[in-house]
């Protein structure tokens, strides 16, 4: 049986950080109009590991979710935690003893917490609004959220996109067609009505679609809804395209290609091959793969993917450091800009720690790596900006 508490815990290895000084990554290219600036950080204390998910330009703050004390955390653009809410349990106002795996803001200054069961909306003052039961055959623990939960609007009703697999690679889910086929499709939630259905399948020429094998640990897919118009922006784990959507009837409206400077590929192995199994290890560690899809602002997009590396290159490192994972190596992975529906400019290099969601204004927010050395009571966070020069 698959170990999610290693899953996750690799997640959490990503989320780590370092430097709070302002700093610059810049491709070489003198051509490359773009660069990253790091322009601002800050720092969460608590005495068990942040993550924050979201953040409300409305209200000016970051959501939040402490680790073992399981509460879901309002945040201050400077890192005080401004109010700690705990809804863990039972009884009318709590949503019971599973964590969250995702949680984010809705409309209306709404909270939203999304369960492997439930979804739940709370206003302002943590009331509840919608409870509804999510139709989901997977009762996946984790140590907190993984990530947000994206939410668009059709007259009056509210629909949220929900599922372990908008986090998981669908394989550790179930290990059979279905998890090869369906368990990768969105699904969509009307929170007013608990309505529910399966939305978006892979695409047949999909490299997904095309195998009879299974890409383990390659099933994953990262995702942002332009509010602005209404679009759904889809990119898959291994596909060298974004698919744009419009909204509510998922009519693929665009496709976006992408040239990766380096992308690094490993064949499927059969389905239902166990995760124990020595095929598995250079789709997991070596292959390279599509990380975030992050909208900066309206029409400016950036992709973090990890480029992949060598079985020997991988070899060689793991006799040096018997840690390494090279799949959050910064030097591995590089950023690609979206400008105005066309990839643009040369590559960036990517951000030490990991890249949680745009700030708007160009800018992104970034959880920053961990010191290695010992255990701090505090999380610390980084805010770049995607700077065009003149």
């Amino acid at each position: 049986m698959f170990n999610y508490r290693y899953l996750f815990l690799l997640g959490i290895v990503a989320f780590m950080a370092s430097c709070s000084q302002k700093e610059s990554i810049q491709e070489s290219d003198n051509e490359n109009p773009f660069r990253l600036a790091k322009i601002d950080s800050f720092e969460v204390q608590n005495l068990t590991r942040v993550f924050i998910r979201d953040y409300s330009p409305e209200e000016g703050i970051y959501l939040g979710y402490s680790m073992v004390e399981d509460e879901i955390l309002e945040i201050s653009e400077e890192g005080k935690i401004l109010n700690r809410v705990k809804k863990k349990g039972e009884g009318p106002d709590f949503y019971g003893n599973w964590n969250p795996i995702g949680i984010s803001f809705g409309p209306n200054q709404e909270r939203v917490i999304e369960l492997p069961f439930r979804i739940v909306t709370y206003d302002s003052n943590y009331e509840v609004l919608q409870d509804q039961r999510i139709q989901s055959p997977l009762p996946i623990r984790t140590f907190g959220p993984m990530g947000r939960t994206e939410y668009f609007q059709k007259e009056d009703s509210t629909f949220y996109l929900v599922g372990p697999s908008n986090y998981l690679s669908a394989h550790y889910l179930i290990m059979n067609e279905e998890g090869r086929d369906t368990l990768k499709n969105f699904f969509q939630i009307d929170i007013q009505s608990g309505d529910m259905q399966s939305v978006l399948p892979y695409r047949e020429e999909s490299p997904y679609k095309t195998t009879e094998g299974i890409y383990q640990e390659l099933m994953t897919k990262t995702f942002v809804i332009d509010h602005d118009k209404n679009q759904l922006w889809l990119l898959h784990g291994l596909s060298k395209e974004i698919e744009v959507y419009q909204l509510p009837g998922y009519e693929l409206i665009q496709t976006i290609p992408l040239e990766h400077e380096e992308f690094m590929s490993y064949s499927p192995v059969p389905i239902g091959t166990q995760g124990n199994d020595e095929r598995i290890t250079p789709l997991r560690f070596l292959a390279g793969r599509n990380k975030q899809l992050i909208q900066l602002e309206p029409n400016l997009f950036l992709i973090n993917y990890y480029k992949g590396i060598s079985e020997a290159a991988y070899q060689t490192r793991i006799v040096e450091d018997a840690t390494y994972t090279p799949t959050i190596d910064t030097k591995e992975n590089s950023i690609i800009i979206i400008l105005d529906g066309k990839q643009v400019g040369a590559e960036l290099p990517s951000v030490p720690g990991s890249i949680l969601f745009g700030l708007g204004d160009g800018k992104f927010l970034v959880q920053e790596p961990e010191n290695p050395e010992f255990e701090e009571e505090k999380t610390r966070f980084s805010i770049y900006r995607l700077v065009k020069d003149s």
